[in-house]
This record gives C-alpha cells, sequence and structure tokens, in this order.
C-alpha cells in the first residue's frame, strides 16, 4: 500500500468498517486457532508415557525388520537373527519401560552398532557391504534419534526458558520499536499499532516478561498477525508484510514459545507430539517427497517447541538427513592432468652487461603444476611454475668477446583460493639458480704469440672476477621477465575462469533452483573435496557416506538419490500430461536452462510397438504427487513413476506406480544400463487391472531397454582436453558413487 493511500484511506468510515470486520474475522481465526490449540493438547496428552514411549513405535520401521537383517547370511546368520531380536525387543518394551532403561537398551544396541561398523572398516566383509551399510544406517539413525529425543525431554525446559526469555523479550521489544520508527514515517501508521494491540503487548513485557500477562498479549498479537494474510485486503496485506512486520512476526514466535515453558506440563506434552510426530516421519520420509516436507514440518514445529530451540534434534538430523547430498573429490594427481602443462619458447638475446652488448638465442623450457595445501574452508593450492633457461651468447667489448653458455633454472610459485564461487590470489614468489659456463674468449691479440697468451690471461681473470655480478644480473633479468608475467597472466586467467564459472554454470543452477543452498570447499595436502547440497525448504539432503566409498585415486563423484529427486522436483512435471516426444523436450529445456547451453539426446532409432494396446497409448498424465521418484539401494536404482495413460479412442488408463530397478557397471570401455523386472500396480484408490498394467509394463519396457554407452569423458581445459574413463560405478544405500580415471 502507498503511503498516498494509507494518509487517504485509513481514517475514513469504510476503512474503519473493513477493518471491524476483519477484526471480527481475525477474531474467527483466533477462536478457529485456540479451537486447534486445544485439539492439539488434547492429542499431545494421549502422547502418554516415559521417554519414548508413545512417541516411537512399538514395531521396528521397515528398514530394520528382521527381513532385513536376515540379509546378513552365511556366517552372520546367528548374530544378525539375534540383533533382530534385540531391535523387535528395544520396540516392543518402549511403552513399559521408563528413560533410564530406554537409554541402557540403547547401548546395548550401540554394541550391535559397533560390531556392523568394524565390520564395514574390514575388507573380508565386502561381500556384505550392501546390506551391511543399509542397516548400519538406519540403526544408526534410530539410536541417534532417540538420544536427542530423550536428551531433549530430559532438558530443564523452565530454567532455560527463563534465560531466554529475558533475552526475547529484550528482542521482541527491539523489533517493535522498529515498527514504530516506521509506522511514525507513514501517515496514520499509529492505527496499525492499534490494530495489532501494540501498545498493550509493550505493557505486558515491561511489568513482568515472563508472567502470563505478556504471553497473553503477545499470543493476541501473535493472532492477528497470522491472520493479516487472509484478513486484509490485497493493499494492507501488502503494506503490513513489510520487513517490519515480518521481523516482529518472528521474534514474537520465539518469544512465545520460550515463555510457554513457564507452563512446562503443557509444553512437554506438546513437545512429545511433535517428537511423536519427527519419528512416524523418520520412517516414511524416503518414500515419497510430501513425506519428506512432512517430515520438515514436524521437524520445523519440534524445534518451535522445545526448549532448546531444537538444537539437539538439528544435530542428529544435520548428519543424516539435512546433509550433503553431492560430493565430488578429486585427487592432485587428477588436478594435475587437468591443469599442468608444458611450453616451449625460443628467441634471441640482445642485452648490455658490464660494459658488454651481449646477444645470442635462448630457449626457455617451462612445467606449470598444482601443489594442493590444506585448508578447512577452500581449496587452496599452488600454481607452481619451474623453468629452465639455456642461453648460447657472446659478449663483446673493444678488448674481448666472450662466449658463454647460461644454464638458469628457476622455480615460481602462486598460491590461489577458491572458495565455491570466487578465485582470490596471492603475489606470487620466485627462487632462481643462475649458471654461467665461458666455453671460450677471443682478444684482439689473439693468435700472437706470447702477448696473446697473456691477453688471453688477463680476459679469463676478468671474466672470472666478475661471474658472481654476472650471474647475479642474470638472476635479476629471469625474475623480471617471468614474475610479472606469470603474476599478470594466471590473475587474468583466473578471474576469467571465475567470471566464466558464475556467468556459464551458475546462472544457469540457479535458475533452475538447482544451485547448492549450502556448500563447502576444502583441500588436503592431496585431495580436492567439493561438498554441496541441493534441498529446498520443503525437500531433505543426504547422510554421511561410508568413508571407503570416498577413497580415491583419480576423481570420484558421489550424488545421493535426494540431490536427483530434488533436481526432478524443478522440472515441474507433476500433474502435467504431456506426450513422449514433449516430456524428451521438456527434458531438453530444463537441462538446456541447468547447463546454460544446448543440450539434446543421442538420437535413437525407435522402438516399434508391436501390441496394438501398446500403440494406442499417446500420453502420459503424470500423478500430482511424486510423478518420479528414485531409490538407491544395494546395487540398484529403481525409478518409481506414478501416472496415469491416455488412449488414442479410449478411457484413460488411472494412475499406475511403476517400478523400474535397473543395474548399473562400468565394463571395460562401457558403461551397462540393465533393466530388472518391471513391476506395474494401481496407485492407491485408482482402479485398473491386469490386463491395463500389462500393457503399461509393455510400454515402459520398450521406453527403458538395457543400453550400453560409452565410458569416455572429454574434460575440456582452457588448455587442452583430457581423456578420462568411467572405471567403477556404486549404488550403496542412497549413494551413486562414480569413480573416474
Amino acid at each position: 500500500m502507498s503511503n498516498q493511500m494509507n494518509r487517504a484511506s485509513w481514517m475514513s468510515e469504510r476503512f474503519w468498517r473493513r477493518s471491524r470486520l476483519a477484526q471480527s474475522a481475525a477474531l474467527l481465526g483466533v477462536l478457529a486457532l485456540a479451537a486447534t490449540g486445544t485439539f492439539a493438547v488434547e492429542e499431545a496428552s494421549r502422547v502418554v508415557g516415559n521417554g519414548l514411549g508413545g512417541i516411537f513405535s512399538t514395531t521396528p520401521p521397515e528398514d530394520l525388520s528382521a527381513e532385513e537383517f536376515a540379509k546378513l547370511d552365511g556366517n552372520w546368520s546367528e548374530w544378525s537373527k539375534g540383533t533382530a531380536e534385540a531391535v523387535t525387543d528395544f520396540y516392543a518394551k518402549l511403552e513399559t519401560s521408563d528413560a533410564a532403561t530406554q537409554r541402557k537398551s540403547l547401548s546395548n544396541l550401540k554394541i550391535k552398532q559397533d560390531v556392523m561398523r568394524r565390520a564395514l572398516n574390514d575388507s573380508r566383509y565386502d561381500s556384505l557391504r550392501g546390506p551391511l551399510t543399509s542397516l548400519y544406517n538406519s540403526l544408526t539413525l534410530r539410536i541417534d534419534f532417540a538420544e536427542a529425543a530423550l536428551d531433549t525431554l530430559d532438558l530443564d525446559g523452565k530454567q532455560i526458558a527463563a534465560s531466554k526469555t529475558r533475552v526475547r523479550s529484550s528482542s521482541l521489544l527491539s523489533s517493535i520499536q522498529n515498527l514504530e520508527n516506521y509506522l511514525a514515517s507513514v501517515g496514520n501508521g499509529s492505527l496499525w499499532l492499534t490494530y495489532f494491540h501494540i501498545p498493550e503487548l509493550k505493557s505486558a513485557l515491561s511489568a513482568d516478561p515472563e508472567g502470563p500477562a505478556g504471553l497473553a498479549a503477545a499470543a493476541k498479537t501473535q493472532m492477528h498477525l497470522m491472520t493479516r494474510n487472509t484478513a486484509l485486503d490485497a493493499s494492507q496485506k501488502a503494506f503490513t508484510n513489510h520487513g517490519t512486520f515480518q521481523s516482529l512476526s518472528s521474534t514474537l514466535d520465539q518469544y512465545v514459545a520460550a515463555v510457554r515453558w513457564t507452563n512446562p506440563a503443557e509444553a512437554t506434552e506438546k513437545l512429545r507430539a511433535d517428537l511423536k510426530s519427527l519419528s512416524t516421519a523418520l520412517d516414511t520420509y524416503a518414500s515419497s517427497g510430501e513425506k519428506a516436507g512432512e517430515l520438515r514440518d514436524s521437524f520445523a514445529r519440534a524445534r518451535y517447541d522445545a526448549p532448546d530451540n531444537g538444537d539437539r534434534l538439528a544435530s542428529t538430523l544435520q548428519k543424516h538427513l539435512f546433509n550433503y547430498n553431492l560430493r565430488v573429490l578429486v585427487s592432485e594427481a587428477f588436478l594435475n592432468r587437468l591443469m599442468s602443462q608444458n611450453r616451449v619458447e625460443q628467441g634471441p638475446v640482445n642485452d648490455f652487461i658490464l660494459g658488454a652488448n651481449v646477444y645470442g638465442n635462448q630457449i626457455t623450457n617451462t612445467a606449470v603444476d598444482v601443489d594442493l595445501k590444506p585448508s578447512s574452508n577452500t581449496v587452496r593450492f599452488d600454481l607452481r611454475l619451474n623453468g629452465n633457461i639455456n642461453s648460447n651468447t657472446q659478449g663483446v667489448t673493444p678488448q674481448a668477446t666472450v662466449y658463454t653458455i647460461g644454464n638458469h633454472t628457476f622455480n615460481a610459485r602462486k598460491e590461489i583460493n577458491f572458495d565455491g564461487q570466487t578465485f582470490s590470489t596471492m603475489p606470487a614468489t620466485i627462487a632462481v639458480s643462475p649458471r654461467n659456463t665461458t666455453t671460450g674468449i677471443s682478444t684482439q691479440m689473439s693468435g700472437i704469440p706470447i702477448i696473446g697468451r697473456i691477453a688471453q690471461r688477463i680476459a679469463t681473470d676478468q671474466v672470472e672476477a666478475k661471474r658472481g655480478e654476472a650471474e647475479s644480473i642474470a638472476a635479476g633479468r629471469v625474475q623480471d621477465n617471468v614474475l610479472p608475467r606469470f603474476n599478470q597472466d594466471v590473475d587474468r586467467s583466473f578471474a576469467e575462469q571465475g567470471d566464466k564459472l558464475n556467468r556459464e554454470v551458475f546462472s544457469g543452477l540457479r535458475a533452475t533452483k538447482l544451485f547448492p543452498d549450502t556448500y563447502n570447499y576444502q583441500s588436503t595436502d592431496q585431495l580436492m573435496t567439493m561438498n554441496a547440497r541441493v534441498m529446498s525448504p520443503h525437500q531433505i539432503g543426504g547422510d554421511l557416506p561410508d568413508s571407503r566409498l570416498m577413497s580415491v585415486t583419480g576423481a570420484t563423484a558421489l550424488v545421493h538419490e535426494t540431490a536427483l529427486n530434488n533436481a526432478i522436483d524443478q522440472m515441474d512435471l507433476a500433474g502435467q500430461t504431456v506426450t513422449e516426444a514433449e516430456l524428451k523436450a521438456k527434458i531438453e529445456a530444463f537441462l538446456t536452462k541447468a547447463l546454460n547451453r544446448p543440450y539434446k539426446f543421442q538420437a535413437e532409432t525407435p522402438v516399434e510397438a508391436t501390441d496394438e494396446d501398446e500403440k494406442a497409448l499417446n500420453g502420459i498424465i503424470f500423478a500430482a504427487v511424486d510423478p518420479i521418484r528414485i531409490r538407491v539401494t544395494n546395487d540398484e536404482l529403481t525409478i518409481v513413476i506414478r501416472a496415469g495413460f491416455k488412449q488414442e479412442g479410449k478411457e484413460d488408463i488411472p494412475t499406475r506406480e511403476i517400478t523400474v530397478p535397473i543395474s548399473l557397471e562400468a565394463a571395460g570401455n562401457q558403461i551397462l544400463a540393465k533393466r530388472g523386472n518391471v513391476i506395474v500396480a494401481a496407485a492407491e484408490g485408482q482402479g485398473g487391472g491386469v490386463a491395463i498394467n500389462a500393457v503399461v509394463r509393455k510400454k515402459i519396457q520398450s521406453v527403458l531397454p538395457d543400453r550400453a554407452v560409452d565410458s569416455k569423458i572429454e574434460i575440456k581445459t582452457p588448455e587442452k582436453i583430457v581423456i578420462s574413463h568411467v572405471t567403477k560405478i556404486k549404488l550403496v544405500d542412497g549413494w551413486l558413487v562414480i569413480n573416474i580415471d
């Protein structure tokens, strides 16, 4: 709302009539939310029990079932059976055990967990790495979350809240002051203070920020702020979403959350309900993007209601669910394949040194390589320039001509840091080792008996006497010629590459919402690592991969299934109806935008449908939720498609859930993708029978046949093209691991 509109309308009868309607609507909203709050408390009161009782299920989640443990067969059979029973026993006794007993049971499960951890670090058990990794990660997540939940419940919420309340009431008063200052600059702006009950809130906070009056006043203002987007008209809504109102709303929420712990019984019940919701979401989040969103919502509520702002819970989920989902590791040797250069330059020498005109020719051989350096928050390396200058010259004076071969070596270094977006450079340093060898001297007396030898000896003595000075001058010449050019060339090159990276790569990722929301670059003396997370506020990220997956000889890329799914979500396929050609074009357009360069699929000979029913399928009707989902399990990448199909001259086929397992293998110079058994079933609540499923299965099998592609990768650098190959592909518990060498 403009200032002019505010001045003209806020004091009008029409405005306040609308405002009374708005207040009535707000009051109804307050009552509705109050009823919802009562219902929430009633629901919370049902989460009874000690510790984790009523929060965790009484049966293990599917990924910790006896069937999953049975995959550890052979010599592990007895151990896996006993561990499955221990896990089942832990869940079964939660309702009847207290927190201390539950912690003891968790300690026993940690012993089982440690056995799996040690086995994962032992190459003798590589044949069981897939199921071991899955079970270890699943058990670790539940143990860590259980302990975080118990720790959160054990906090003295009232004591924590008391100190937080004082801090947050001060922040709230500061936000109120900022709002008052802003509204003072707007015509009739003070009327909004009355509308949101700011004077009463200030008075209550000043009197007793920890008392019930402060909470009641805050709740009233909070409710009016919550309903401003529904109770006000468009211009008023826009005005009340100014940054000062947003800041007030945020600090108000934090204050209310802290003060609520002055009634610890009610707050604890609410927290237990949040933890139950979060526990349920942990068992289902991987099944769909919708479930992942529910987990984020559950976590947000738990953070809001926990006395420590959910710090203990956040630490656990950060490790297991909000971690980086894209990791790239590059060895120093591989980096040198990309960045090393060798040059040979030759040219004339024409100089004046120590009174002599020096001329001849020289050849300079230089080699550039990379020397990685340890850094925890950047990729740090020295760009090294090692050179050798071989010269063949003659220095001429009126008295003599001196013939010299020069062999000068130099080593220059320039430190470079990359923080993920920008290259920064330091001034280069250089060390020069000059060496001149005199190969001959001629004087005007040369050839004259006795006198010629005397003149030769005198000239030789003078050359030797000035050798140190001459070599020092030579070193200075090398430094003056090499260092400025080295600094200039490197600074310019990395400035250009940084600009190109942001302009041609990052801009496309940002445009398609694929740019990481957080990232970290680091290096050791042997390895460069890039960690990134592609995740929106309603999505989840990766976990911490097995360290053995990150062993590197060349380069290794680890892509978590969440990075793939989060990228697919940005393609906007949900609810779309497209033909096969339109889908292909849509994906090409998305990748073209993301990569910031034209992208086209390789042309392939289409597979002609032989079945009439299959031929009739002429459109894909993607489900409104989770149209495509990818799961990476042990040795398989599974594509789950939720879609119906249009049929020419017939009714649409209702939504099917199509599961397509694919194995990936690097074999020789090829990458082999082999499709497994396609499973087609009716989505929940959808009709259709066996015949329809068979038609869809045939269609999917024709669209996704077995494939073999070249494993060669061409990496273009400013100076050369490096040919590498995918040497190994692993699919382990959510991670697609690609080794390149």
